[in-house]
Order: C-alpha cells, then structure tokens, then sequence
C-alpha cells in the first residue's frame, strides 16, 4: 500500500464512524487543506502524517466509544 491508499483508508474510516476529514486533521494538527491536496491525488503525505491521522482517527473514535458506553450505563 502506497500513502494515498492510507489516506483513503483513513477517509473511509472516518466518514463510516460519523466523523470528516475536517475534523480528524484538527485533531492531527495538520491543516486540513494539505489533508485536501492529499485525498485529490495533488501532492503526496509523508509517512508520519499518515500516522498522525490515523492515530487521530483512532483517538476520536475511542472518545466516542467511551462516551456511548459511559451515556448507556
């Protein structure tokens, strides 16, 4: 897999557990307009942004699961 397959990877993970992009480069401090040229094919990520997003990614998606099951108890 190249970059850019990660960064759809990571688009579609988001959108399918409700979140965007916008709001997963806020919280990968990357600026979301470089995240666009990425997902447009404009310019290519480095390896560690990936991994900041992913790991963005998956800290919103814990945040959320934590606060599901904190609301249903």
């Amino acid at each position: 897999m190249n970059t850019s397959t990660y960064i759809t990877d990571i688009r579609q993970r988001a959108e399918a557990a409700g979140f965007n992009m916008a709001e997963v480069s806020r919280k990968a401090e990357i600026d979301q307009a470089q995240v666009s040229r990425w997902i447009s094919g404009k310019t290519v990520p480095l390896v560690s942004s990936v991994d900041k997003l992913k790991a963005a990614l998956d800290e919103l998606i814990a945040q959320r699961i934590a606060q599901l099951t904190k609301d249903a108890a």
